[in-house]
């Protein structure tokens, strides 16, 4: 029972990671769109901005579930919430970067969930809250680096430095 309590708070500071890099990502404003070549407005910045902030609301209710499923020994909703963010991995919107180190962050994330749905559907409690810290860790680090990569684009360097 100890292990299992263990689990259960460490399962707790992780939800708690995932709603920070949550809210830490909605909190982050990209630039204005400008006309494109053609002379034609870009995608509307505000829109751009609502669309990836629902995105991150979906992530984090997925996340959600599979806290819940933990918490409350649900394997469907473990498997639910996992298989969710291991398809919304996949999806464009996904992807603020091409560069390699974001697609390495992006495929562990996607490998570490298919191990969670996997967990759940054997109904390994243990090994599923293991996945879920695993995906929770992918998240801290993915986000730190993307949000590394955001302030990069936002503020680029004037000039060589002396």
């Amino acid at each position: 029972m100890t292990i299992m309590r263990a689990a259960v708070s460490v399962i707790a500071l992780g939800a708690a990671a995932v709603v920070g890099l949550t809210l830490a990502a909605e909190a982050v404003e990209k630039p204005a769109a400008k006309p494109g070549a053609n002379g034609k407005a870009e995608p509307d910045a505000e829109n751009a901005d609502e669309a990836l902030s629902h995105f991150m609301r979906l992530k984090l209710d997925a996340s959600g579930k599979i806290l819940e499923g933990l918490a409350v020994e649900d394997f469907a909703l473990i498997k639910e919430g996992a298989q969710e963010l291991h398809t919304m991995s996949k999806a464009e919107k996904w992807r603020v970067s091409n560069d390699a180190l974001y697609r390495q962050f992006s495929g562990d994330f996607q490998r570490v969930t298919k191990q969670l749905v996997a967990a759940a559907q054997k109904e390994n409690l243990d090994q599923a809250a293991l996945k879920w810290m695993d995906a929770t860790m992918s998240c801290i680090e993915c986000h730190r680096y993307a949000r590394g990569i955001m302030l990069a684009d936002a503020n680029p360097r004037q000039g060589v430095p002396r």
